[in-house]
């Protein structure tokens, strides 16, 4: 039986999880910022529709889908961050959660965090193709180098997971 100094010791540092709230109410602001941005953009693109290209309208569909993609990664970590924080605090019932929530594993969270990376290494790669002569060519090195380096990532925590989950 834990004595009263144990359960304290473990009461503060189960409590320390709430530490973390202000940093998921920080990311919440963020992700109104690329709302915000989402939202000018694409005014800008309407505003423009009667005299867009082909290729600059494939440019801001392109930037709409990045800013979309950036918000699913901050919203895929704020929904992390709310298990970690909340876990237990609702014993029976879910509290206004989703089902999802408590059924999530961490190594599901890696890789839809690793994906979204990718996802918006390669959009970012396709802008860089259509202003391919404006390009550093460098820089689309480090580009091409970066989201393949995120797949590899993915594929790797992919393969870990298979083995973790393997019976040994």
């Amino acid at each position: 039986m834990p004595n009263r100094f144990e359960r304290f010791t473990v009461a503060i540092l189960l409590g320390s999880r709430w530490l973390a709230a202000p940093l998921y109410f920080g990311l919440i602001g963020t992700v109104i910022i690329v709302l915000v941005e989402f939202f000018r953009e694409w005014a800008h693109l309407v505003a423009g529709f009667a005299d867009i290209t082909g290729k600059d309208l494939t440019l801001a569909i392109l930037k709409l889908i990045d800013l979309v993609l950036i918000g699913n990664l901050i919203l895929i970590l704020v929904a992390a961050g709310a298990e970690i924080i909340s876990a237990r605090a609702v014993e029976s019932d879910h509290g206004g959660r989703p089902d999802w929530m408590g059924s999530a594993a961490f190594g599901s969270i890696k890789l839809k965090i690793i994906a979204s990376l990718a996802a918006i290494a390669a959009v970012d790669l396709l802008e860089s193709f259509f202003n391919i002569e404006s390009t550093n060519k460098t820089d689309l090195l480090w580009e091409i180098a970066t989201m393949l380096a995120f797949g590899a990532v993915g594929v790797l925590l992919a393969w870990m997971d298979r083995l973790a989950s393997e019976p040994h």
